[in-house]
């Protein structure tokens, strides 16, 4: 039986998040790349969701769209402060 709390479930998820500030770090001076790795990092976290959830045998309609709503939220947030 797969446990359900596992570190290396959330590895990916940290590796992602962590990306993102190293590049918003590194192209300081590129917005519209800035831009790009912001969404880019929003569809990672969703698409991670998404797996995570099916590994688990608990994907529904409800988790996903809440993954989606929660990547939007926290793009748009991110966006209207640092943009």
């Amino acid at each position: 039986m797969i446990e359900k709390y596992r570190i290396t479930h959330f590895l990916p998820l940290v590796a992602i998040l962590f990306a993102t500030v190293i590049g918003f770090i590194l192209f300081s001076h590129d917005r519209a790349l800035k831009m790009a790795l912001l969404f880019s990092a929003g569809i990672a976290y969703f698409t991670w969701g998404l797996i995570h959830h099916y590994i688990h045998k608990d994907l529904s309609m409800e988790i996903a769209l809440e993954y989606l709503i929660i990547s939007a939220f926290g793009v748009s947030a991110i966006l209207f402060l640092i943009f």
